[in-house]
């Protein structure tokens, strides 16, 4: 037999579980084209795709359609990268004479304003660009592929361990004088180092 229990605790406003309505599925899946449609495409404008010893038909057309679409994609962060930079130089250029009616404005900072548009127009550009050889390899190759140039940078983990795990190991950091040159040394796991006198 099942008892039924009160849950305490809870907010008022709160109407037991809840069916999630259905999700769409990401549109990567769902657009997968056929390997048809990829050499319709691929021949409509590239033309007949040469044949190389050695390679395949669609390794050569692989190629052929990741040279264009790095062009496409270097054709659009310059052609933004320009608007982008425009645009950013006339939004600094009039804040700067609407703070310069109340107070003076240092040389310093128009050179961070500066910066700061350009870095934005920059990354706008990037993205585009991005979005561009993605888009074309995917129209072309029926594949989903990155650009080369694309800089994903992650930050270094610090590699810096705590002296309390060290000492449990015997390894903490010890000072030690060396009679021959007659200096203080701290012993450390990176090595030994010469201890300043300040």
């Amino acid at each position: 037999m099942i008892k039924k229990f009160v849950i305490k605790g809870v907010s008022k406003k709160f109407k037991g579980l809840q069916k999630l309505k259905p999700q769409k599925t990401p549109s990567r899946f769902t657009s997968v084209m056929s390997e048809a449609t990829v050499k319709a495409n691929q021949r409509k404008v590239l033309g007949d795709v040469p044949e190389f010893m050695g390679l395949s038909s669609r390794s050569v057309g692989d190629l052929a359609s990741e040279s264009l679409a790095l062009r496409t994609a270097n054709k659009t962060f310059f052609k933004s990268l320009g608007k982008g930079l425009k645009q950013s130089r006339a939004r600094t250029a009039t804040g700067i004479r609407t703070i310069r009616q109340t107070k003076s404005v240092s040389k310093p900072a128009v050179f961070k304003a500066k910066n700061k548009g350009a870095l934005k127009a920059y990354k706008a550009a990037n993205v585009k660009s991005e979005k561009v050889f993605v888009n074309t390899m995917d129209k072309f190759t029926g594949k989903s592929k990155l650009s080369p140039f694309v800089n994903r940078s992650i930050k270094a983990k610090d590699k810096t361990i705590s002296q309390d795990v060290l000492k449990q190991m015997g390894l903490d950091d010890r000072e030690y004088f060396n009679p021959k040159t007659g200096k203080t040394f701290i012993n450390t796991v990176r090595g030994d180092f010469y201890k300043k006198k300040w």
